[in-house]
């Protein structure tokens, strides 16, 4: 991985996990490294292509899904370590479980099964035979009626 991502990635961890600004941060890597602060955070700027206010939004905002992802969309070559960086910290204690079948829906088929059933259909005759015996309803409708109920007898 390239110094300068690797450097980017040091001064998150603090700023993230350890609460540093990210000035602070940034000094401590430079005295890691032996760097001087403004030639590291001159450097990681130009790495990320980014500016010095979006590079200080990236990293006091704690948000580390939008950072990670932007950080993959940069470096494509590094997802992989970089998914394993932020993996390495993460607290996901935190984060509720979803129960899935609560956000999906059932499928057309599921649907049309169980509309199918022989108990389903009998039940959706009557309705449609009661309906055709209304006189409020115009004929094209109670025509329309007819022939779902000749649809529904076929399946029957």
């Amino acid at each position: 991985m390239d110094q300068s991502l690797t450097n980017v990635l040091k001064i998150y961890r603090l700023v993230a996990q350890d609460h540093y600004n990210l000035d602070d941060a940034t000094k401590e890597v430079s005295k890691m490294n032996d760097i001087e602060y403004a030639d590291l955070l001159s450097s990681c700027i130009s790495t990320l292509n980014i500016s010095r206010e979006t590079f200080g939004q990236f990293m006091e905002s704690n948000n580390t899904f939008n950072f990670k992802n932007f950080l993959i969309r940069r470096f494509p070559d590094e997802h992989k370590a970089i998914i394993s960086y932020f993996n390495s910290f993460e607290v996901t204690s935190d984060i509720p479980i979803l129960d899935l079948t609560k956000l999906t829906k059932k499928s057309p088929l599921t649907e049309s099964a169980s509309f199918s059933t022989p108990g389903m259909m009998i039940s959706l005759k009557e309705d449609f035979q009661d309906w055709i015996a209304r006189n409020d309803l115009p004929q094209d409708l109670k025509d329309e009626l007819k022939g779902w109920i000749v649809k529904i007898e076929k399946h029957s």
